[in-house]
């Protein structure tokens, strides 16, 4: 389809946003699905993605843009306006776009959301699904207004959530959902021309707060929200308790529930392969735990080196 508003026959044209894992893997599919990236702005400078992504872009003779402070700078706008695209995607950004910047393009901006909106709005959903116990999951891609993932949704993809899902699962594969679902997307769009949306649903929602990047975890709550917040904190922060003074990273491990009198965090057994943790309403097993900075044994390794002892408490 040839678009008339613009001076090349080359339709969408499209600028791509982003930055970490999400946009490098959506970046990739659209250009191997043959879609026509007119530009791509870089995320700030001190963002760890961005000279990936500069390489992808500048490895596929794509224009680069970039930004000193603030996206919503009046020179950038100018520049992007004059790009005369057609659509712009945003695949994780952390900064609000002016009304100025979403209208420098023809059909405005798709956002890429890794839940069903309005649920869990914000930068990361992911914890907060699996801490909460969620059972179900998805991703939005969604037209972006002034405020966070408020705009009018174009398509959702619900899944269930694995039994031992970790938020680096959730996280990895929602970033590939996501490229196939905006791949398919635009493609749709390169052919009718026009996407159709509806208004997101008015009412209660639950945001996705900050997440800080340090856990303790507290072993008189119940087992059940013990294991959801160490798996929903793996691998992307701490969850961490204190052992003999210091503190320890609990990775990943099981867990039983079972009622017991004994006091929450007391070692119950430390033998061979087998670290057994008393928890409101069971225990915990932990089978991966890092110690110091870069220490990362499993949980025989563990037992060996630092001989954990029965009725020793964690706190």
């Amino acid at each position: 389809m040839e678009n008339t508003g613009s001076n090349t026959k080359t339709f969408p044209k499209i600028l791509f946003i982003g930055q970490p894992d999400m946009a490098v893997v959506c970046l990739n599919k659209l250009i191997s699905s043959k879609l026509h990236i007119e530009a791509v702005l870089l995320p700030d400078k001190t963002n760890g993605s961005r000279e990936n992504i500069r390489a992808i872009a500048e490895c596929n003779n794509i224009k680069v843009l970039e930004y000193d402070k603030s996206p919503n700078e009046p020179g950038l706008i100018e520049k992007i306006k004059e790009l005369n695209c057609d659509i712009g995607v945003v695949c994780s950004f952390n900064h609000k776009l002016s009304k100025d910047f979403l209208n420098t393009t023809k059909d405005g901006f798709i956002n890429c959301h890794p839940s069903i909106l309005p649920k869990y709005r914000g930068g990361n959903p992911y914890f907060h699904i699996i801490k909460n116990g969620d059972t179900m999951s998805g991703i939005t891609l969604h037209f972006a207004d002034e405020n966070f993932d408020t705009g009018r949704i174009i398509t959702q993809e619900v899944f269930p959530l694995m039994k031992k899902e970790t938020m680096g699962m959730l996280f990895s594969r929602t970033n590939f959902m996501i490229a196939e679902l905006l791949s398919k997307t635009l493609l749709k769009y390169k052919e009718a021309g026009e996407i159709p949306s509806v208004a997101q649903k008015e009412g209660e929602f639950e945001k996705a707060p900050n997440v800080p990047g340090e856990i303790y975890i507290n072993w008189a709550d119940n087992i059940n929200n013990i294991e959801r917040t160490i798996r929903a904190a793996n691998p992307f922060y701490n969850a961490l308790t204190n052992f003999r003074g210091g503190f320890i990273r609990i990775v990943a491990g099981d867990f039983k529930e079972e009622r017991h009198n004994k006091t929450p965090g007391t070692i119950v057994k430390a033998k061979k392969d087998i670290l057994q943790i008393a928890a409101g309403g069971g225990y915990y097993f932990p089978n991966v735990i890092q110690a110091g900075s870069w220490g990362i044994y499993s949980i025989s390794e563990f037992i060996e080196k630092f001989n954990p002892n029965e009725n020793e408490i964690l706190k």
